[in-house]
């Protein structure tokens, strides 16, 4: 839904300056620059976009001309209720707000002329010329685009919860970081010289970067006399260091500079651009490869820009690693590389408790990974239940209370007890999510009880109800959406697997063993999503509000009342029916590029045949991309058809493989060009960043019956 941009009252020279614009152009200069999506949220007044609305920025329509907005634009930004807020005025006092709430972030979509001039033009020697000197021109660009000393000390004593600063998880280890101590806000004021190498003073943006993305929402008085918005700092400094630094293949070579690409990554996952921070992590895994961290013999070769660094080589090889394979599980990609090093004996003596289960987690990501990437086998439930046992060995080693539920008081003055539990919360969440993972494929397998793959369903079941548990009692103390962002992914995917296995549950004609945890499971699944509209509510933040909302779907969803089938279509595919399907009871449930899940309540007469499966999946003209994903029943009989079938644009082909235990049927086919956002489209164009495709990829591995 889309309502018309105003133009800005203040200036009426617009008026006189309107462009005729192409039917059906609604979206605005700023979007429109950024390639992305111009949407309207239909319960919030507003004549700013959401997008514009989030990042602060005037929402100006394409029928006035775009050197006037960029003018205006240079002028400054716009607050929520459309006052100007700019770097020569202050904002709004407590005093003047009522509701003593934040400015809105202002743009940060810099200028390419002003900001992204290439590095070259700041050298002030020659590329051969080895000396510290070569880089002063640069040094001093990034040094004037640091916020002022006042600015900055607003900025750390603006936070009670994020005055801990979790980067140092990224280069020390925690035996380390438990005798010493983690460093507080007040390092940050602590800023670099001008005539600092690049490097360093990058390394300082990106901290504070990532400082702002954990500053609350509720900021408190002393953040209110900013000369820009916190977000606008955020961004602008995020923006440059890896601009000018972390993408320069010229910077390289020290362990500080690797340290900035892998800020740079953590960066990009807590904003949500999860592909983006895979892309850095991939440049992450090759730097730390050049540099020899990822052998076992300390042949290591960079160079330490500042003596006064704390790092642990090894380690940082460890944490470029997990992230990497936590972000392919996530999105469903190859991982970088096969190491399992760091799960040795040695190792793992060496470490903490915590770090030995975050050692072994590494492993076993991998493992999963090379089960997801090899052909669905029968070896695969052996390989699978012998995960398994080595995730049970794992969480063995630690004392039975550390697995309970963290308790967080939001009046607590401990921070680094507070950080603490956080990163406790944080691996019990990975632990679960790692249960989920192994055992998604085998969750909707249509088998008897007792049998393996049923093991597999009460898995999957109780590792996402520990998950969601964690999640409202995270969301419930912790209302920050950059803080613990991929949490939010794990829920989503963990209440649409709780979900799925209830439906699923009644389609065997075998008794439903989870029957008497349905209401407590809907019952958390809702709070879930009440969790996800107040962060969205907080925050203007699309992930939350895009998961809210598909989990609103599902939740209208009745199981007591009977599903038939559940197929997927899909995006794009407006046509009722498309997959040969009546709309007479069906739930609609459209997932952004990924498709439509269809639930069907209407029973069936009589047993589905074959040809009907195809029929299901046929694609049209209209359906070019149809991933179909259906739960048969009928009413009379317990046989159920399935069928792995692929589709194209001029024939349907015949059924590929067909599983013993009919019941489920997949049927893919390649997108489109222009179906799906850019490879590593941002979050706010892209919420769920492909996470919804890879699960589902996955559910669907080996449904259907024993192999």
């Amino acid at each position: 839904m889309s309502v018309p941009h105003v133009a800005p009252s203040h200036d009426g020279y617009w008026q006189a300056k309107r462009r005729k614009v192409r039917k059906g152009t609604h979206s605005c200069w700023e979007c429109k620059r950024r390639k992305m999506k111009c949407r309207f949220d239909p319960r919030v007044v507003s004549s700013s976009c959401n997008g514009c609305r989030r990042r602060g920025s005037r929402c100006i329509s394409q029928e006035f001309p775009e050197d006037l907005a960029n003018v205006l634009m240079g002028m400054g930004s716009t607050t929520s209720d459309g006052t100007p807020f700019d770097g020569s005025t202050r904002a709004a006092t407590p005093s003047e707000r009522a509701d003593h709430s934040i400015p809105t972030p202002t743009s940060t979509n810099m200028e390419p002329l002003r900001y992204h001039k290439s590095s070259e033009q700041y050298l002030t020697t020659t590329r051969n010329d080895p000396s510290s000197r070569k880089y002063e021109g640069l040094s001093r660009f990034l040094h004037e685009l640091l916020p002022s000393r006042e600015d900055t000390e607003r900025i750390c004593k603006a936070s009670r919860h994020s005055s801990i600063l979790s980067h140092e998880l990224l280069t020390t280890s925690y035996t380390t970081l438990y005798q010493d101590g983690l460093q507080t806000s007040d390092s940050l004021l602590m800023s670099p010289e001008p005539t600092m190498h690049p490097v360093l003073i990058a390394r300082y943006m990106l901290q504070l970067a990532l400082f702002l993305q954990h500053l609350p929402p509720d900021l408190h008085k002393e953040i209110q006399g900013l000369s820009e918005s916190p977000r606008a700092i955020m961004e602008r400094l995020a923006d440059v260091a890896i601009y000018h630094v972390t993408t320069n293949e010229e910077l390289i070579g020290s362990i500080e500079s690797l340290e900035c690409i892998m800020l740079e990554s953590l960066y990009q996952v807590n904003i949500g651009n999860l592909r983006r921070g895979w892309v850095a992590g991939r440049r992450a895994i090759s730097v730390a490869q050049l540099m020899g961290l990822d052998r076992s013999d300390n042949q290591t070769r960079y160079k330490a820009l500042d003596p006064r660094t704390k790092y642990n080589p090894q380690l940082m090889w460890l944490q470029i690693i997990i992230v990497d394979r936590h972000l392919c599980l996530l999105l469903g990609l190859p991982q970088g590389c096969t190491d399992h090093s760091m799960a040795t004996e040695t190792r793992l003596a060496n470490d903490c408790p915590m770090g030995r289960l975050e050692r072994l987690h590494c492993v076993v990501m991998s493992r999963v990974l090379e089960r997801n990437a090899s052909k669905p086998s029968c070896p695969d439930l052996a390989a699978t239940r012998a995960i398994d046992l080595e995730l049970q060995k794992a969480a063995g080693n630690l004392p039975s209370k550390w697995w309970m539920v963290p308790k967080f008081d939001r009046a607590a003055t401990d921070l680094q007890a507070v950080f603490w539990d956080t990163r406790r919360f944080v691996v019990q969440i990975c632990h679960y999510n790692l249960l989920n993972q192994l055992h998604l494929p085998y969750m909707l397998r249509s088998s008897s009880a007792g049998s393996p793959s049923e093991y597999s369903r009460i898995m999957c079941v109780n590792a996402s109800r520990e998950v969601l548990s964690r999640y409202t009692s995270l969301r419930s103390f912790n209302r920050i959406a950059y803080s613990c962002r991929t949490v939010d992914f794990l829920a989503l995917m963990a209440a649409m697997a709780l979900l799925l296995a209830h439906m699923d549950s009644r389609r065997d004609g075998a008794e439903n063993l989870l029957a008497n945890q349905y209401l407590s499971d809907r019952g958390m699944i809702e709070q879930v999503q009440e969790n996800m509209n107040e962060m969205n509510r907080l925050n203007s933040d699309e992930l939350s509000a895009q998961s809210a909302d598909l989990l609103k779907a599902l939740l209208a969803i009745d199981v007591d009342k009977g599903i038939r089938r559940v197929s997927v279509s899909e995006a794009g595919s407006e046509n009722s029916n498309d997959l040969g399907l009546e709309e007479e009871g069906v739930v609609r449930v459209h997932i952004p590029y990924f498709g439509i899940i269809r639930i069907i309540r209407d029973a069936t007469t009589g047993t589905m045949h074959r040809d009907e499966v195809h029929r299901f999946g046929t694609t049209t003209n209209n359906t070019p991309n149809t991933l179909s994903f259906q739960v048969a029943h009928t009413a009379d009989s317990h046989e159920f058809p399935t069928a792995f079938a692929h589709h194209d644009h001029q024939q349907q082909q015949p059924c590929q493989n067909t599983l013993s235990d009919p019941g489920i049927s997949l049927t893919p086919s390649p997108p489109t060009q222009g179906g799906y956002p850019e490879l590593a489209a941002g979050g706010e164009d892209w919420a769920f960043q492909g996470v919804d495709m890879a699960f589902f990829e996955s559910i669907m591995r080996n449904a259907g019956g024993e192999v």
